[in-house]
């Protein structure tokens, strides 16, 4: 353990030990995006050159919608690219420590929720402010990437958590997801108040599930898209490298990840929309509709055990045979494109929502290209429990490529554990999160304090 962590853990367990939890006022209720103008471009924003920021104001971020974070946060409009090509704008929420001083220069770590729903209320940007009350507790599944954020505030790193859906809510696509990922931290790097050294700012991207698969849009496209930026590392968790595999959960208690991807591509692909419509029954295109304008956590609890072939005229077979159908899904396979970017891939081998064959192809495909991963196979986690089993060895890996002076991570290795929590260092890691986590909860501030 080193030895900043272990005088934080020290000062937190005294803090909390002692009952020193500061209290903070409540801000006033934010509005919903839909209903917030700080959301809608300027006339003319089409004109910026991506990751050119549109508007900025300071948010105050919570847990659980009621907590005060003690942390520094503001919210970053910025222009960005569609899946068309076409200018729009997207929103990302970036913190930093509140004792850091923002004339020293720090990392910046891209984080992507796997907040997986087309609902604008459902996007990062609002559910962690503080004051959303139960709109935003519909969102409460994001609560627990909160670790994620607590872990890099205590390293002193500048966070950057993009609404890489879009305004549209755009779940499962190609391209985008990797265009605002990349033109959110093109903002951040811009924004004087992180303290960031531009271009030079040393970057790593960590996503889980959904965002795993944003993540991996946005490993790939980078050498294309953002060459100037200076990506150390991406971290994916069990990612959604081919959307077209999540049919394998039809009736089961995950089932509602398949209405979550359909009616997102049905916002997103016109023709997908008209043929998909055409064969849908009343009752599927009443489902489509309301799952647009849920949360996950909600669509989760509605939608357990649909079978999606009820919902069709037609058996699925067919239906995705049908050319408009077979070539959107063709389009959202990652792994055709190798990112430049040294990777760590973990997956859990009976993974009951992601295939573990899938991301056994992914890595294999951008090995072949060249990228260096290294790729951990869990046999005990499923995909719920991956999420924060395996947090700890992701982090010291992301620790490990934004280090000053940094070896290159070269060539390919796969490891089958039993389980990546099982490792003493991931196990110390995840103590020292979840205690940072516990502290920044509680308002104590956590990160270095520099000033």
């Amino acid at each position: 353990m080193s030895r900043r962590a272990l005088s934080t853990v020290l000062t937190i367990a005294a803090a909390l030990l002692l009952g020193l939890v500061p209290a903070a006022p409540a801000p006033a209720d934010p509005p919903v995006p839909q209903a917030d103008s700080f959301y809608l471009p300027p006339e003319g924003f089409e004109a910026a050159e991506p990751g050119a920021i549109l508007r900025s104001r300071p948010v105050r971020l919570g847990v659980a919608t009621v907590l005060p974070v003690r942390v520094r946060s503001w919210q970053l409009l910025y222009r960005t690219t569609d899946l068309d090509g076409r200018p729009t704008a997207a929103v990302t929420t970036v913190v930093m420590p509140e004792g850091a001083d923002p004339r020293r220069h720090r990392p910046l770590l891209s984080t992507q929720f796997y907040y997986d729903s087309a609902a604008p209320q459902c996007a990062p940007s609002y559910v962690l402010q503080q004051g959303t009350g139960l709109t935003g507790l519909e969102g409460i599944h994001s609560d627990s990437e909160y670790l994620g954020l607590a872990a890099a505030i205590a390293e002193g790193y500048a966070v950057s958590i993009p609404d890489y859906e879009g305004v549209e809510g755009h779940l499962a696509v190609a391209r985008e997801p990797g265009y605002l990922v990349l033109d959110g931290i093109r903002a951040a790097e811009r924004f004087e108040p992180l303290g960031l050294d531009g271009a030079n700012t040393p970057v790593a991207l960590w996503g889980y599930s959904g965002g795993g698969m944003g993540s991996g849009w946005a490993a790939q496209m980078q050498p294309g898209y953002a060459p100037e930026l200076n990506v150390r590392g991406v971290a994916l968790g069990a990612p959604t490298s081919d959307v077209r595999s999540l049919l394998h959960v039809n009736g089961s208690m995950f089932s509602s990840l398949i209405a979550i991807g359909v009616a997102s591509l049905i916002k997103a692909y016109p023709e997908f929309a008209e043929v998909t419509n055409r064969y849908l029954t009343p009752e599927g295109r009443a489902l489509m509709d309301r799952t647009n304008r849920q949360c996950l956590s909600r669509n989760a609890l509605t939608t357990m055990f649909v079978d999606y072939q009820r919902l069709l005229t037609i058996p699925i077979e067919e239906y995705l045979a049908l050319p408009e159908i077979r070539s959107v899904f063709d389009s959202l396979v990652l792994g055709d494109t190798a990112p430049t970017a040294p990777t760590f891939v973990y997956q859990g081998v009976f993974d009951e929502a992601v295939p573990v064959w899938t991301n056994d192809r992914l890595v294999r495909q951008w090995c072949d290209g060249g990228t260096s991963v290294r790729y951990t196979r869990d046999h005990l986690s499923e995909h719920l429990s991956l999420t924060t089993l395996g947090m700890g060895a992701a982090f010291n890996w992301i620790k490990s490529r934004l280090a000053p002076g940094a070896p290159d991570q070269t060539g390919c290795r796969t490891d089958d554990v039993v389980s990546m929590y099982a490792d003493v260092d991931a196990f110390v890691e995840q103590t020292i999160i979840n205690l940072n986590a516990l502290a920044g909860a509680l308002g104590w501030p956590i990160g270095p304090h520099e000033n």
